[in-house]
């Protein structure tokens, strides 16, 4: 055990990279000290029945203030002690030390133990001369061709169907009701609804109910929904529909020429397939550097094993789920559905998390050693870059790097350490 200033022993129950155990004695005749400052401290303000406050009798404040004594003497120790027995360790916390243990009564020695976190000392290596694979798709004529065909598919207009007979690729315009056990369900009832049957979200047995049934035709088409249907009521249930066919239409698609491109605002079909081109290897490049990058993180997180902290790892973790419980809900999601998700997939989360902060730790090393923080000439480019691409929100964008200069620094420091490993690494390129 060893000693300090402050009159307590300290010793460590466990130490790992990031983690230390401790526990901490502090002599009853300290806490008696100590135990005297608090009790007088009560006394000032205390309030008890025909005296003022202030003036109670110490041996009455004793004996109905103990209880808060005894805790307001616990924390006044710990908050003394706590900080110089991790300064003995040379260990400089993150966040608050957790107090897992406390043994004290009065007139005893007083004992705690307690937790806490630290960074981990990181090292960044294997990082230059990365071996990456660069595979490059070329921009084919059959790419802007089939390009092409989903513009036009975008701007094809509905025209009645001329048999009036329903097609895999129909628009069907319906009425039905639902029943179910031969009773009407109110709530599953529509009037001229229309569904298109290539979509891929259309329950499959009422596709396959409609195809080939004709204008003014009534069909009974049975569905039975799936167990983990987000609407609880109809989940695992088989639903009656009767359904009428009002009216089909199809899709007509607009004629591949001039008139389509000056209908979206381009001068000619050549300007519609260059723009279509220059768009595809716009994606390309980005698909390319995305895939550049994930080859570098892959690398650095497999060449840099260390332990991180389980608070940094729990924070990440729970801004995952977060982020995904948020998603799923403005999709229209319910909270039972949301939960489970959260349980099935909190496994996954709690893995990226760990990759998230060890991949931040490694790349907070490589800035380090290479010195690459981002100055504040570059801040200033980067604004008026803002200001450039919006003149009339100068003092808009001020503003905004006022309130985000943090933020908007991280994200340049990461962009230029990326930079700076794409530039060291071992690229080569795959046409493909």
């Amino acid at each position: 055990m060893t000693a300090s200033k402050y009159e307590f022993k300290s010793k460590v129950l466990e130490k790992k990279p990031c983690l230390i155990s401790m526990e901490v004695e502090v002599a009853s005749s300290q806490a008696e000290t100590e135990l005297e400052k608090v009790y007088n401290s009560i006394k000032a303000g205390a309030k008890i029945a025909g005296f003022r406050a202030g003036k109670v009798p110490m041996d009455m404040v004793k004996k109905n203030y103990s209880d808060l004594a005894k805790e307001k003497l616990i924390e006044s120790i710990v908050q003394k002690t706590v900080f110089n027995a991790l300064e003995q360790e040379k260990f400089v916390p993150i966040t608050m030390p957790v107090i897992t243990n406390v043994d004290y009564d009065f007139g005893k020695d007083l004992k705690y133990a307690f937790k806490a976190e630290c960074h981990p000392g990181v090292a960044a290596k294997d990082y230059k001369e990365i071996k990456i694979n660069k595979e490059i798709y070329k921009i084919t004529d059959e790419k802007i061709n089939a390009e092409l065909e989903t513009v036009r598919d975008r701007n094809a207009s509905l025209v009645v169907s001329e048999d009036g007979i329903v097609k895999k690729d129909s628009f069907a315009i319906v009425s039905y009701e639902g029943f179910m056990d031969g009773k009407a369900v109110e709530k599953i009832k529509a009037k001229e609804f229309m569904i298109d049957l290539s979509a891929p979200n259309t329950l499959k047995g009422f596709k396959d109910g409609l195809v080939n049934a004709k204008k003014g035709e009534t069909k009974e088409i049975e569905i039975e929904y799936p167990a983990d249907y987000l609407n609880k009521e109809l989940a695992g249930k088989k639903v009656m529909f009767k359904t009428t066919v009002e009216e089909v239409k199809n899709k007509k698609l607009p004629e591949l020429n001039d008139d389509l491109a000056k209908d979206l605002g381009l001068e000619n079909l050549e300007d519609l397939k260059k723009r279509i081109k220059d768009s595809l290897e716009t994606e390309e490049i980005r698909r390319q550097n995305s895939e550049v990058e994930r080859q570098i993180v892959e690398h650095l997180l497999d060449k840099n094993k260390f332990d991180v902290p389980e608070s940094v790892v729990l924070n990440q973790k729970n801004y995952l789920i977060k982020r995904m419980s948020d998603y799923m809900k403005n999709q229209g999601a319910n909270e039972e559905f949301i939960k489970k998700q959260v349980e099935s997939s909190e496994a996954k989360y709690a893995e990226e998390a760990e990759k998230n902060v060890r991949l931040a730790y490694i790349l907070n090393s490589i800035n380090e050693q290479e010195k690459l923080d981002v100055t504040k000439e570059e801040l200033d480019a980067e604004k008026q870059k803002m200001i450039d691409a919006n003149p009339k929100r100068k003092e808009d964008v001020e503003n905004y790097f006022k309130e985000n200069l943090e933020n908007i620094s991280s994200s340049l420091k990461e962009e230029k350490i990326f930079k700076f490993l794409v530039n060291n690494a071992k690229i080569t390129e795959i046409s493909k």
